[in-house]
C-alpha cells in the first residue's frame, strides 16, 4: 500500500514538468516572445520552476537536505518570475498612459 501511495505523489510532479514543458515549447505566453527578454525569461521560469518541482519530488525519497536546497531555488525562480511579470504589466501600463 504504501509503494502504491508513493507511486501516485510521483505522479503530480511528472504531470506538472510535462506541462511546463509544453508551455516552454508553446506559441502561447503569459509574455509573448517578441518582447526581446522578458518573452523568453517568463518560458525559463515555468520550465525551470516545473523541473525543479520534479527533481524536488525525487529527491526527497534520497537526500532531504538536497531536495530542500531545491525547494528554495525552486520558490526563488517562482518569485522571480512573478517580479518580473509585474514590472512588465506596470511598463506596459506605463507605456499605454504614454501613448494615450
Amino acid at each position: 500500500m504504501k509503494a502504491e501511495i508513493e507511486k501516485s505523489n510521483k505522479t503530480m510532479p511528472i504531470i506538472l514538468a510535462v506541462m511546463g514543458a509544453l508551455y516552454g515549447v508553446s506559441p502561447v505566453d503569459i509574455v509573448p516572445d517578441f518582447i526581446p527578454f522578458a518573452g523568453w525569461m517568463d518560458d525559463v521560469v515555468v520550465v525551470g520552476g516545473s523541473i525543479l518541482h520534479l527533481g524536488q519530488s525525487f529527491a526527497k525519497d534520497t537526500n532531504d537536505n538536497f531536495a530542500k536546497l531545491i525547494g528554495i531555488i525552486k520558490w526563488g525562480v517562482i518569485i522571480f518570475g512573478a517580479i518580473l511579470v509585474g514590472v512588465i504589466a506596470l511598463l506596459g501600463v506605463a507605456i499605454y498612459g504614454l501613448v494615450k
